[in-house]
């Protein structure tokens, strides 16, 4: 069992805080009858363990370079399933322009003896940056006011790093973001996560002097003529971020221009490669003991205690946990699987049963940025999975 280097510590949340996450829908109650945000409980983590964290985050990231580095001079990309020479193309391109990353989480569990232990690495446009980043520290500035701990403060430094970051990506003064998801009346974003977390990022960019416009993914087009992709106006576009996973991208007909494109498409298309968890595999393969990475391998091991999950499932998706029976795996839309050394997550007291807690190391154009933390009922972290807010002690 995981030993975790910080406790859940039950409290009540402020009124200011509870009518801005009101404002923000974010205590609507899901199919569980319970809010998304937890409000009567958060993590308490001190600085050493946090520091640790964020350690652990940039040797993991350094390999994953590496890594990338390897496969983009080999050429080898049928283990990550990308057969479409387009896209193979557009992966090398990005890559030797040095298109820049965006932002992306590491999902961590423990060793028993506190080591952080890497699970994944949702490394292309994950849910939540928004919640981890503003909204988590508007929380803990009501909770502060209140509490009168005053000497307490938050590994969350995630605004302040976009908004340094954003303006180094070479984006010109007007760019599209495009979101994936459900979309409403004439094909624009619904009120989704992902139309959450742009509306956030357009607010770093306007501050930054920038005038991003939003849009769904599936209103941007191709202007054959001028070679560059368009918006919902069918305005051509020097720049485009997407919020949108690579993988999905490639499948789609208008991947055919991605080497002929004119316009930048960030985050880079070589973060395709480290979003996917065949990864995973490959840094123990590179680093076999390296202090952070989880023993993974695209074969079933003969022995020991292996978690399976498909090499392009997203949080939770299609999990299964040792000694439980595989189901049916659409292995054509995620991936075959990979197995994973089983490192279980902690486990807490919420007051109304055990809860198992997941930390996630945000990065920001490659660095770590800041912690956030998501329980759930199940030993699987899952989309259903609850965002508890956490408090930097010591």
């Amino acid at each position: 069992m995981a030993s975790a280097p910080f406790e859940r510590m039950p409290l009540r949340s402020p009124p200011a805080a509870m009518q801005s996450l009101s404002d923000f829908g974010l205590l609507q109650l899901g199919p569980d009858d319970q809010p998304y945000w937890v409000t009567d409980g958060a993590y308490v983590i001190g600085a050493k363990a946090a520091g640790a964290l964020l350690d652990a985050a940039s040797s993991i990231e350094a390999l994953c370079l590496q890594a990338v580095e390897e496969i983009v001079a080999s050429g080898d990309y049928a283990r990550f399933g990308i057969a479409r020479p387009e896209m193979q193309a557009a992966i090398a391109q990005s890559w030797r322009a040095k298109d820049a990353p965006l932002h992306g989480r590491m999902d961590f569990s423990f060793a028993p003896d506190g080591t952080p232990m890497l699970l994944d690495y949702e490394a292309d446009s994950p849910y939540g940056l928004a919640e981890a980043s503003h909204v988590q520290w508007g929380w803990f500035e009501s909770w502060r006011s209140v509490s009168g701990k005053t000497s307490d403060s938050q590994e969350n430094l995630i605004f302040e790093k976009l908004s340094a970051h954003l303006p180094r990506m070479g984006l010109p003064p007007r760019f599209a973001i495009a979101c994936g998801g459900a979309t409403g009346s004439g094909g624009a974003p619904a009120d989704t996560s992902e139309r959450f977390d742009a509306d956030f990022l357009v607010e770093i960019a306007q501050a930054a002097g920038m005038s991003p416009r939003i849009c769904a993914i599936g209103q941007v087009g191709w202007d054959l003529d001028a070679q560059r992709f368009t918006d919902d106006r069918d305005e051509t576009l020097d720049a485009l971020i997407k919020i949108y996973p690579w993988e999905w991208m490639e499948r789609e007909p208008n991947a055919a221009f991605l080497p002929l494109s004119r316009t930048r498409i960030l985050p880079g298309a070589w973060t395709r490669l480290l979003a996917d968890k065949t990864m995973l595999a490959l840094l123990w393969h590179m680093a076999p003991g390296a202090p952070h990475l989880l023993p993974t391998f695209l074969e079933r091991p003969t022995t020991g205690a292996f978690v399976a999950k498909p090499c392009r499932g997203w949080d939770g998706e299609h999990v299964t946990l040792p000694g439980q029976p595989v189901g049916d795996v659409p292995i054509a839309e995620v991936g075959p699987l990979l197995y994973q050394a089983h490192c279980p997550l902690p486990v807490f007291d919420s007051g109304r049963g055990p809860v198992h807690a997941a930390v996630s190391v945000w990065m920001v154009g490659g660095e770590p940025a800041g912690l956030s933390f998501r329980e759930s009922r199940g030993p699987v972290t899952g989309a259903d999975a609850r965002f508890v807010p956490h408090i930097l002690r010591g």
